[in-house]
């Protein structure tokens, strides 16, 4: 109960009302902001990274051609929110339609906090049904409480259900005069075209790095924290370009180290790998150090990281050393490090070839997703590091292209590899070929000539023989780079090597065969008459005749079941009539002998018989073999390409 004291204007308060009040002054002190919420930007020159939004927005006001519906799209944490209520204040404010609202008036405060009446904001995940749109839709048509515009900021409106948003087509597409609709979406491909086509699109940038380490900068000071650079570097990369998520962090990381934030204690906390690990695995991985790289792995496993991790921060810092290589000085647009940090990363990366870090990015990578799947992790890491250091090192394609023409030439004036393959831990080199040339990274010039002597290469116009084209006369003989001249290699004729059908061998005991042009002529007669299948079967059948008689012999009882059906019959008979007269066609018991004798089985015998003689041809190949002597490789498998007819 509350009285007021005679004479001095003074109030008598009760102490169950002191208690109260001072309950309420302690819970006001101790609610806490976050800094998410406390930093939200109020106008459009406080969003960060989202230049290009800001200026059409004010170009927008300034023209006053601020359309009806708007649709903002973007990664979470970007701004989309933020952005909306702001130019809910830019329409609102007492001094609007204005790109500068002041904040201080009414619809500017209620705006910010969330409270104002003509200003709706609705959550589409939990309002997505057609009846929250048809509710939408009754209160359209009524004018503002007060403002100036009635503004409906619907979020996550990819989650509107398909009848909803049928439902919302007409309204958005016209609606009253004093009626503006905000949509924000992280996923505008999963809204209607219907929708997307009724708004004016804005689409927000991921944030970059450096400008989440700048806004983070001024926080910490506004906050009295002392942050090293790398501390909010580490912290901005773990936003993943959002800042929403990159000052929620900060707040943890607060939470945790203080007013203070030093970087290997913000790497522990966040759980990424420490620089100083990183760094040095990176350094014996492109030494090829293997005991090291194993050493690196097993004191960060030691030290109590999470190897997937620490394997997928591996993958990332091979593609910033990459990247820092390709791009010089334009790395820190593309790298989120610290100065520092980037220098680290150039020295380190100056004097190794792009295609080793190319290499190491691709392998790292695909190791990252193998560790994250693995029952092991630590041995599939430490695997991988050891395939890395062990690997050879990549000779330029541009130095291979000349040795292989100089080869070609005739191996005169070779100039060496740039970057020779090379064993790992000092393995021997590789031994001179078989036939006396010595191996291409060491050829020694011939006599008379230095080895930077320019020698114009020749390119040689004579094609390797085929057995699909004519003779063609012999290849001119290639010089040795020993001055011995190398043999001559004649082609082999055509009627050695083409797959012929020659007459089929003598069989014993069945002087009356059908030759293969009858045979042939029977299948075609057959297949003439709709019966591809059963002309098939004459290519792979035994065939004989006795007089009047022709009998067929299959090697299998499915092959001889089939041709004695009463149709494959009835063909066979009407074609053998048309080949050989009046004849009589019978299928006989299988016969092993029709799998190899039969016109199928001779067709296929030559043809093997042929790609056999045509790949040691090649094998043998003077210049097959200086080729590969030249890639320092060896022929696995040879691929004959048949002649189309």
């Amino acid at each position: 109960m509350t009285k007021k004291a005679p004479g001095n204007g003074a109030f008598c308060v009760s102490g169950s009302q002191v208690f109260l009040a001072r309950n309420c002054i302690w819970g006001l002190k101790m609610a806490y902001l976050v800094l998410a919420r406390k930093y939200r930007p109020a106008t459009l020159t406080e969003l960060v990274g989202q230049e290009h939004i800001a200026r059409a927005l004010c170009n927008a006001i300034e023209m006053k051609r601020v359309p009806h519906a708007l649709l903002f799209c973007g990664a979470r944490g970007t701004g989309k929110t933020s952005t909306a209520r702001i130019v809910a204040k830019m329409l609102n404010c007492v001094n609007g339609p204005t790109p500068t609202p002041c904040g201080v008036c009414a619809p500017c405060k209620e705006i910010a906090t969330s409270t104002c009446i003509d200003v709706h904001e609705l959550d589409a995940a939990s309002n997505r049904g057609i009846d929250e749109i048809r509710e939408l839709r009754s209160g359209v048509g009524y004018s503002p409480v007060r403002d100036r515009h009635k503004i409906y900021i619907i979020d996550e409106a990819h989650m509107l259900t398909n009848e909803a948003a049928n439902a919302f087509l007409k309204t958005l597409e016209e609606p009253p005069a004093h009626v503006t609709f905000i949509l924000a979406t992280t996923d505008p491909q999963r809204l209607p075209i219907t929708i997307r086509s009724r708004c004016q699109r804005y689409d927000f940038r991921r944030v970059k790095a450096a400008d989440i380490v700048k806004l983070l900068a001024k926080i910490c000071e506004s906050e009295n924290v002392i942050a090293e650079q790398e501390a909010l570097y580490l912290v901005a990369r773990e936003g993943d370009g959002s800042l929403r998520d990159s000052l929620s962090v900060l707040d943890q990381v607060i939470a945790f180290g203080g007013a203070n934030l030093i970087g290997d204690e913000v790497a522990g906390l966040l759980g990424v790998a420490d620089r100083n690990r990183t760094h040095s695995l990176m350094q014996a991985l492109l030494a090829r150090d293997a005991k090291l790289a194993i050493e690196s792995v097993a004191a960060a496993h030691d030290h109590g990281m999470d190897l997937k991790t620490f394997a997928r921060t591996m993958a990332m810092e091979s593609r910033d050393l990459l990247v820092a290589r390709l791009t010089g000085a334009n790395a820190r647009d593309l790298v989120d490090r610290a100065e520092t940090e980037l220098e680290q990363l150039q020295a380190m990366a100056k004097d190794v070839p792009t295609a080793e870090l190319e290499r190491l990015a691709h392998v790292l990578l695909e190791l990252a997703e193998q560790v994250a799947r693995a029952s092991h992790p630590r041995l599939t890491l430490e695997l991988g590091m050891v395939r890395l250091c062990r690997a050879a090192a990549l000779i330029d394609v541009a130095d291979l292209a000349v040795r292989v023409e100089t080869l070609l030439a005739g191996g005169r004036g070779l100039p060496p590899a740039r970057n020779p393959q090379q064993s790992p831990q000092g393995a021997p080199p590789r031994p001179a070929s078989p036939g006396g040339l010595p191996s291409p990274g060491g050829m020694p010039p011939p006599p008379g000539q230095s080895r930077t002597q320019p020698v114009a290469p020749q390119r040689t116009t004579q094609p390797l023989p085929s057995p699909g084209l004519p003779a063609a006369p012999a290849v001119r003989p290639l010089p040795s780079p020993g001055g011995v001249p190398a043999p001559t290699i004649a082609p082999r004729p055509l009627a050695s090597l083409a797959p012929a059908l020659a007459q089929p061998p003598a069989r014993a005991g069945d002087p009356g065969s059908p030759d293969d042009a009858q045979l042939l002529a029977w299948a075609a007669a057959i297949r003439d008459a709709g019966k591809a299948t059963v002309a098939s079967l004459i290519e792979r059948a035994l065939v004989t005749r006795d007089g009047a008689t022709v009998t067929l012999r299959f090697g299998t009882e499915f092959l001889s079941a089939s041709a004695r059906e009463v149709d494959s019959l009835d063909a066979l008979r009407d074609g053998a009539t048309r080949v050989f007269g009046d004849v009589r066609v019978e299928v006989g018991p299988p016969d092993p002998r029709a799998s190899q004798e039969s016109l199928s089985g001779r067709r296929q015998r030559e043809k093997a018989n042929s790609r056999t003689e045509r790949e040691t041809a090649l094998r043998t190949d003077e210049r097959v073999r200086m080729v590969v002597d030249a890639f320092q490789g060896e022929i696995t498998s040879i691929t004959v390409e048949e002649a189309s007819v």
